[in-house]
């Protein structure tokens, strides 16, 4: 196993089990019978944040496509560790039930948008997945570059959080 998938697999295992602790005090064997997150899968951005919400984490991702799903899932975890005032928000174009799926099985609570016509991608200019942009005030901050590799994106993403919110 390779340290991105063990340091995926660690967050993954927290953030679910965290889960399923905030969602019934469910703990150890009993943590799987703990009732399903309540997905949000938005239609818009709109939706997701409304106005106002402060700085967004887009985090565009396909489902087919494991670094990706692994990159949402770090992304939620380096936001959290960090304490930073950021929303993260996933954005994938779909489609719905397997996209329902997923995330039930990562216990992913935070929003989702389903942007089928791909119209967000193209507003934050994301590249291609996986794709990340920081929204302050709404303009980007900071887009990583998908062609770097898994931990460079992240230490890079952990740079610019740092750099803006750290008092």
């Amino acid at each position: 196993m390779s340290a991105r998938s063990a340091v995926t697999a660690f967050a993954a295992a927290a953030l679910a089990a965290g889960a399923a602790l905030a969602g019934g005090g469910v703990s150890g064997r009993d943590a799987s019978a703990a009732v399903p997150a309540e997905v949000r899968i938005c239609g818009g951005l709109d939706e997701a944040a409304p106005p106002g919400t402060g700085p967004l984490l887009l985090v565009f991702f396909s489902l087919d496509c494991h670094v990706c799903s692994d990159e949402l899932i770090e992304a939620r975890y380096l936001v959290e560790k960090g304490r930073w005032p950021v929303t993260v928000v996933g954005v994938t174009s779909g489609p719905r039930e397997p996209l329902r799926e997923f995330l039930e099985k990562h216990a992913w609570e935070l929003p989702v948008v389903l942007d089928a016509r791909k119209a967000l991608h193209k507003r934050f200019q994301a590249g291609p997945a996986p794709g990340m942009a920081l929204v302050v005030a709404g303009e980007v901050v900071h887009r990583n570059d998908p062609y770097l590799g898994f931990e460079e994106r992240r230490k890079e993403l952990e740079r610019c959080l740092t750099r803006l919110f750290s008092r």
